[in-house]
């Protein structure tokens, strides 16, 4: 923790005695989400006066950056010269965009904890890149194949077979995620992609028979599992808890939580959710990574207070006793 960050918490701590730290929640909302991030947002900022923080929403699209070379933060909100947060959480999710990284940058340039910091970010979003860092690590992931057209039907069937599952580079929730059960739908599927868009970013990935319509969804929090539930399609192969999926808890073991941990280690990520497909070869493979992932189902399926653990690890990163906590909340120290 630099000496920028004490400060700020410190000055702030003489002035209201009151909260922790503060921090903003970057966010927007995206109307092409089946089921828009409300409750996450809510559960947050309801949390976190009850863990001696101060949070606020904050839309990167009202943001403007001042670049400079002088000792200044350079960061405005609808054009008013704002005081620094002390941390950041970043919930873009599928609308992140390179403004949006550029403000995340500039608040890491200026000494604001992010949880996840801009590199996770931006790596999370791209589902092919994070895949060829965790397989280059020695971690089991579904075959993946870069779509580029025309595609060579023969190589697809060859390297992978069919069924074949078609991706968006980005996507969230389920969305841009389809099944080819055989070779003429895939060919048929992307000659209509190649003729209306194409420049689209598409990957190809091995279909499981195992994962149909079920997978596995652990959410992570500084490399440790806060829970896990096996998420099962009521129809279709898509298990996504947003699209009516059903959900029940997982019992993970050491070998799931020393995965976990790595994948957390290879990403640089605080926070994430993983979505794991089951396969009879190796038990499972890592499908994706979210790093702003969505957690009512979670909450709702596992009994779990996700926000809690959110800022309990923030409680860590600011070296924030017990005690101390306990006095700005007004309570007896236990």
């Amino acid at each position: 923790m630099n000496a920028r960050m004490n400060s700020n918490i410190d000055d702030r701590r003489e002035k209201t005695m009151k909260y922790a730290a503060t921090g903003w929640i970057l966010w927007r909302p995206d109307p092409s989400l089946v089921k828009q991030e409300s409750y996450e947002i809510d559960r947050l900022l309801e949390a976190a006066p009850e863990h001696a923080y101060q949070v606020e929403v904050v839309n990167p699209d009202d943001v403007q950056l001042l670049v400079n070379s002088e000792k200044e933060d350079g960061i405005f909100v609808n054009g008013d010269k704002v005081k620094l947060p002390d941390f950041v959480i970043p919930r873009m999710g599928s609308t992140t965009n390179y403004f949006s990284l550029a403000v995340l940058r500039q608040l890491e340039n200026l000494g604001v904890y992010c949880l996840n910091g801009s590199a996770a970010v931006e790596l999370a979003r791209d589902k092919l890149l994070h895949l060829q860092l965790l397989a280059n690590a020695g971690l089991p992931v579904p075959k993946t194949i870069l779509v580029q057209f025309p595609v060579n039907a023969d190589f697809v069937e060859t390297e992978m077979g069919f069924p074949v599952v078609v991706k968006t580079l980005v996507g969230t929730q389920g969305s841009g995620v389809y099944l080819c059960e055989n070779r003429e739908n895939l060919v048929d599927m992307l000659q209509f992609v190649e003729a209306n868009n194409p420049s689209a970013q598409l990957i190809l990935q091995q279909f499981l028979s195992e994962s149909r319509g079920r997978d596995v969804r652990v959410v992570s929090i500084g490399g440790h599992i806060v829970a896990a539930m096996e998420r099962i399609a009521k129809s279709g192969f898509k298990s996504n808890y947003s699209q009516g999926g059903e959900a029940r808890p997982f019992e993970y073991g050491h070998r799931n939580e020393l995965s976990v941990a790595e994948v957390m280690r290879i990403l640089d990520m605080d926070i994430a959710g993983l979505d794991f497909l089951y396969d009879e070869e190796v038990g499972f493979r890592i499908c994706e990574v979210n790093s702003s992932p969505g957690f009512e189902g979670l909450e709702a399926t596992c009994g779990v207070d996700v926000p809690a653990f959110i800022y309990e690890y923030l409680d860590v990163k600011f070296r924030i006793s017990r005690k101390a906590k306990a006095r700005l909340l007004g309570q007896t120290p236990g």
